[in-house]
């Protein structure tokens, strides 16, 4: 049996492949997120060719991918997928991949009902970011004003993947009526072969009051830096699909961008947790959320989420992970016996005067004797891999 989890290597961003199948010659495929820009072509690309040899796929024929998920947009999750479907949709009528079904909630669904107006200008002010048209010091945001211009970038790259997914009939969130997210129950999507996803996040009450501080906020001052700061601030991370996946009796848990509080408030929704601010739950897999930062974790939420394994995609940028991160984790599962896995084991912040992230993140792991509890990416490798059943054949 098998399923597992690869963090395929994605610089500062995020590019998943869930793995599951009941026997080694039965395995299907979810990718999730697929990095910033670069990452299709240095680490997706190849690992899917590799999978292509690994299920025998004859040249001119498709490899099934039963799902596409984007968590959110932002570049360093959506850029990869776009460069997957900009090469199916090149490769025409002989595309290499078959999917299943495209999980993305775009900026237009998200605020759906938004002032026609500021949507025109937020999709134009993304789409000259995208081409390098518009600067990313635009905005009058300061250090902030890049990440920004990143996110609004975003905003018309979402559009521009929604419209490759119509045009070669990908199916759209399939299982809901428009947007990926839970309700006033429970939300669990089946796979084939008895996968399992647990929705936890985004909620209805989290994007209807997304829309409606869109309306109220954004509306009365429609200018370019507020436009971009609420974007950045809100719509992104906010709207984050988060997932249990669920297989054989095992669990993972995975968290997009999403912000601690939001990911409690889900998981109590959803039947993981008996008291949003008191109960407390395992998974098998835990994939931090946004890169390890402590900007959303915080001790009382490792306290209460925990892990056999902790994976961390990140290389260091926006001084991803923190080394509190890596501290509350070790001050949560003290005596514990777990597995830290890092995407990264050189992590520099070049905008922080080449701030040696991965020293500091090292520095914990040695204040606690626990650096043989931490698994690295080896050299040269697309990425690493956790499995929870038999080790997945390459």
């Amino acid at each position: 049996m098998i399923f597992s989890l690869e963090a395929l290597e994605a610089q500062k961003g995020d590019c998943l492949i869930l793995s599951w199948g009941k026997s080694a010659s039965e395995v299907r495929h979810v990718v999730i997120d697929g990095g910033p820009d670069g990452v299709w072509e240095s680490s997706l690309s190849k690992r899917l060719a590799q999978l292509r040899k690994t299920h025998g796929v004859p040249k001119g024929e498709a490899l099934p991918i039963e799902m596409v998920m984007v968590s959110h947009i932002d570049d360093d999750h959506i850029n990869g997928v776009l460069g997957l479907f900009t090469t199916m949709e090149d490769a025409q009528p002989a595309t290499p991949y078959r999917i299943g079904t495209l999980w993305f909630n775009s900026f237009d669904d998200i605020i759906g009902n938004g002032p026609q107006e500021l949507k025109s200008k937020l999709a134009s002010l993304g789409a000259g970011v995208a081409a390098g048209k518009v600067a990313s010091t635009a905005f009058g945001l300061g250090e902030g004003g890049r990440h920004s211009a990143a996110i609004l970038a975003s905003v018309g790259q979402g559009r521009d993947l929604r419209s490759k997914a119509l045009g070669l009939r990908t199916l759209i969130n399939a299982g809901f009526k428009g947007l990926v997210m839970t309700q006033n129950k429970p939300v669990i999507v089946p796979l084939a072969d008895d996968l399992k996803l647990h929705i936890i996040t985004p909620s209805l009450k989290r994007l209807t009051a997304l829309n409606d501080e869109w309306e109220k906020d954004v509306a009365k001052h429609p200018s370019d830096a507020r436009v971009a700061a609420f974007t950045d601030a809100s719509i992104a991370n906010l709207s984050s699909i988060v997932v249990v996946a669920e297989f054989g009796g095992k669990t993972m848990l995975l968290t997009g961008d999403a912000r601690g509080d939001d990911i409690l408030a889900g998981l109590t929704s959803a039947g993981f947790l008996d008291n949003p601010k008191k109960g407390k739950v395992h998974f098998d897999v835990l994939k931090m959320p946004h890169h390890g930062s402590n900007r959303n974790m915080t001790l009382d939420f490792l306290k209460r989420i925990t892990a056999d394994h902790y994976v961390i995609s990140a290389n260091g940028e926006h001084t991803n992970p923190d080394a509190d991160t890596v501290e509350w984790i070790a001050q949560a599962r003290a005596g514990d016996s777990y597995l830290i896995h890092f995407t990264n084991e050189k992590m520099i912040d070049p905008a922080k005067k080449n701030l040696d992230v991965g020293k500091a993140v090292k520095d914990v792991l040695s204040a606690h004797k626990i650096e043989r509890q931490a698994v690295y990416r080896k050299d040269n490798a697309l990425g690493l891999r956790v499995d929870l059943f038999d080790a997945l054949k390459l």
